[in-house]
């Protein structure tokens, strides 16, 4: 059993790292153009779902920094998504 735990942790590990590699070139690209609403919602989404990841978080709060001001009532619902899914966060108004 405590071997099938590890197992299981370590794919959990590996599949962050894989989902870092993906989305790092992503998230670097829409922190030099800006993205409609409706598709920044899109990648937030998806990040949310891996933003319990230190680099992943990272990622999540790159992409909320870069367009506060110009959506600010979409990044703050995603705000309040972060916590209410993974737990209090509060430093998210620094530029990308």
């Amino acid at each position: 059993m405590d071997e099938n735990i590890c197992r299981i942790a370590e794919q959990i590990v590996q599949l962050h790292q894989k989902a870092y590699e993906v989305y790092l070139p992503l998230v670097e690209d829409v922190c030099i153009k800006i993205l409609s609403e409706d598709d920044l919602s899109h990648l937030l989404d998806y990040l949310l779902d891996f933003a319990c990841d230190e680099k992943m978080l990272g990622l999540y709060k790159r992409v909320c920094r870069k367009y506060l001001d110009i959506y600010p009532g979409c990044i703050r619902d995603y705000i309040e998504a972060y916590r209410e899914m993974w737990g209090e966060e509060n430093s998210y108004g620094e530029n990308c």
